[in-house]
């Protein structure tokens, strides 16, 4: 999957990861602090879940805004 994401407000602590389906050890790919922005490919090491968690230490809201492009059955968010 490619990927882009940006942060509108500030800037955001992250952790690109994955979760094996059934079960077993995170997978951590990519991981940073004060970041507000990154581009990049996704290749998933495992069939489970892959995504990004978003960690705001600043004190004003920010907007994140997230595009991808490539093979996928679905993006969620969970707050």
């Amino acid at each position: 999957v490619q990927f882009s994401w940006r942060v509108d407000g500030g800037k955001v602590n992250y952790d690109m990861h994955g979760s094996p389906k059934g079960g077993g050890k995170e997978t951590s790919y990519k991981k940073a602090s004060g970041a507000a922005s990154d581009t990049g490919v996704l290749t998933a090491a495992y069939d489970g879940s892959h995504g990004w968690f978003w960690r705001n230490r600043g004190s004003a809201d920010v907007t994140i805004t997230l595009k991808l492009n490539g093979a996928y059955t679905e993006v969620k968010r969970v707050n």
